[in-house]
């Protein structure tokens, strides 16, 4: 590949990841390309080369108008300069891809608010009246092996938010509001047991 072979010649250097060695000079996803490279003019009049050297070899054309720059690390200034050199705009961490904050804290609470707010609009007090017990646990059992995952896959969970998910279940599951905590038949630990242990699973 282009970039890897550009890599090799010291084109760009891309990134070094942990004690391993490894280094990264791109990330490919189904949603797009990310491209690691120093903040220096070299390094970015390179990737420039790179990319026009693709766009004549493939007879693709690249959207530069939906790609943008972002420094880690630097200040706002090249940033900004690295992307009207690029024709792209510009983004400070944190940001959103593919759905996920990068950069951003994760042990702060208003990284995962997203989380937060999509249990509790998918447990919304409304469908606790419409559904019967079984369906009110299918439904959570649902959630918790779906919403937070993708989160999950590059963010470890601080017990705070493990918590607040777990009051939001609870309350869903026995029917609390607001003003009045109903009586709940089971401790949510001993609710979330395997049912072969006694739980309800």
């Amino acid at each position: 590949m282009v970039l890897s072979r550009a890599k090799e010649l010291g084109l760009i250097r891309g990134f070094s990841i942990g004690n391993e060695g490894l280094n990264l000079s791109h990330l490919q996803f189904d949603g797009g390309t990310i491209l690691f490279c120093e903040a220096d003019w070299v390094e970015v009049t390179n990737v420039k080369r790179i990319l026009r050297y693709f766009e004549v070899v493939s007879g693709l054309k690249i959207n530069y108008h939906k790609s943008t720059v972002n420094g880690v690390g630097i200040d706002e200034t090249p940033v900004d300069e690295f992307a009207s050199r690029l024709n792209c705009t510009s983004q400070k961490l944190p940001f959103k891809y593919l759905g996920l904050p990068l950069g951003a804290n994760p042990r702060r609470k208003q990284t995962w608010k997203p989380v937060v707010d999509m249990f509790n609009a998918k447990l919304a007090r409304w469908k606790r009246r419409v559904l019967s017990f079984a369906g009110s646990m299918t439904l959570i059992k649902s959630l918790l092996s779906n919403l937070p995952i993708y989160y999950m896959s590059l963010f470890r969970m601080p017990q705070g938010i493990v918590k607040k998910l777990n009051k939001i279940q609870s309350a869903f599951l026995w029917g609390d509001n607001d003003l009045k905590r109903r009586i709940h038949l089971v401790k949510w630990k001993e609710a979330t047991v395997s049912k072969k242990l006694g739980g309800l699973g």
